[in-house]
């Protein structure tokens, strides 16, 4: 068969698989937290299909796409030498397949999304209805259900980030939905319920990653002005905001909850307690300490609660820090797990991913290459912000998110980019 004739094959069965993907694609974005085991099972069922069809038609990535999976691929190989070194125990392995591997196998998803790439449809339909769908969801656990906090069955601070996630995503697609009035209401919708969902679960954390993205967006639509007066903007409608968002009960009751946390640390007192914030500090303390004692390969994975046990035997004043399941920060969980070598994988793997977002970013591409570069590179800075009190990348929900939503963006991202190189080179003269 000759590449044209191939190339043709190619392009008829994508046509017809591109319905059938977005249709999975919204499922896993939108049952993520109602039906977690079917949300999951989708994503691996894709990305298995994904993997048939790379199998089969090698389609041709730009050079770049190795940035983003040669550092998956890095990172998960550190995980499993750490994993390999503590003797391939249960809690390690358990979590190398059932977290780890769902970021790994979203590299085949990426040449489907590529390949599949139509610029006639809208590619951040998902993404808006999972905004809807969190929205939802949030709605019914504090009104309907009478919960203190949102959490959609789940843990309050995965559903929040989760949230504020998708929509840090939906924030960058208002070029597709700005041309008719109903269009920018759907747009408008979206963001409303994402913030709800956002708002309602009480993370703290994800509240101080919108901020960064809020700032980092506006600065990007409002590129035709002076920098002076894209943050001036920028802040101010981050106090709307904040505004609005104070005027919910428990919205204020944390900020003033988080004041009160952190103002002895401010003035230097000495604590005397446990709350929230020092469990993190104490959590911090140990992790690295823990770390230390194999600095290269780590402690494994699943050893978390076990090395933590004995470090508080040898500390009886911090016997309450039992009750931590991780470190609340992603850099020295890897630490202690992974060692440097997971440490360092981590690092390049974000500073890789963003650098592939980042690049797309330049006037010089067209406004939906642009959009989804500003997509995948707010996603990267919400999770790296919340890598500081929390650990997304060691948990399922925060994978899953993290390994479908980069792994689309990027792929239509590519087949935009292409789509750009066509219509150029298709112009006259």
């Amino acid at each position: 068969m000759t590449s044209n004739a191939r190339q043709a094959m190619q392009a008829g069965t994508m046509s017809r698989i591109e319905p059938w993907l977005n249709g999975v694609s919204v499922f896993i974005l939108s049952t993520t937290f109602l039906f977690w085991d079917a949300s999951r099972a989708a994503y691996v069922l894709l990305s298995l299909a994904a993997l048939g069809f790379l199998i089969r038609y090698r389609p041709q990535l730009p050079r770049d796409h190795r940035l983003y999976a040669w550092p998956i691929i890095a990172f998960f190989a550190a995980t499993f030498i750490s994993v390999a070194y503590d003797g391939f125990s249960d809690s390690g392995m358990n979590r190398l397949t059932s977290r780890f591997l769902l970021l790994l196998i979203a590299i085949p998803l990426v040449s489907l999304f590529y390949a599949c790439f139509d610029p006639s449809r809208n590619q951040w339909t998902k993404f808006v209805i999972g905004c809807l769908a969190m929205g939802l969801l949030a709605l019914v656990d504090i009104l309907v259900l009478d919960e203190r906090r949102a959490g959609g069955g789940h843990n309050e601070a995965v559903f929040g980030f989760s949230a504020a996630a998708m929509t840090t995503v939906v924030i960058a697609s208002y070029h597709r939905f700005k041309k008719t009035s109903s269009g920018k209401l759907v747009f408008a919708v979206a963001l409303l319920m994402g913030f709800c969902a956002m708002f309602l679960s009480g993370t703290r954390s994800s509240w101080i990653a919108i901020i960064a993205v809020l700032i980092i967006a506006m600065i990007f639509y409002l590129d035709r002005y002076s920098l002076s007066k894209r943050i001036l903007v920028s802040l101010a409608l981050i106090v709307c905001i904040s505004a609005v968002g104070l005027s919910i009960p428990l919205v204020k009751k944390r900020i003033d909850n988080m004041i009160v946390l952190v103002t002895p640390y401010v003035k230097g007192e000495e604590q005397t307690r446990f709350n929230s914030l020092r469990y993190r500090v104490e959590a911090w303390k140990a992790a690295w300490n823990m770390g230390m004692t194999d600095k290269v390969f780590g402690n494994g994975p699943g050893k978390w609660k076990k090395s933590l046990r004995a470090y508080v035997e040898q500390r009886p004043h911090l016997a309450a820090l039992e009750r931590i399941n991780h470190a609340h920060n992603q850099f020295l969980h890897t630490f202690f797990g992974s060692g440097f070598i997971g440490l360092i994988s981590l690092l390049v793997m974000l500073s890789c991913h963003c650098w592939i977002f980042a690049k797309y970013l330049h006037e010089r591409y067209s406004t939906e290459v642009r959009s989804l570069a500003l997509a995948g590179f707010l996603l990267l800075v919400a999770y790296i912000i919340y890598s500081i009190p929390g650990v997304p990348f060691n948990g399922k929900q925060y994978l899953l998110m993290y390994a479908f939503s980069t792994a689309s963006i990027w792929g239509c991202l590519l087949g935009a980019l292409q789509q750009s190189a066509v219509s150029t080179e298709s112009r006259p003269g």
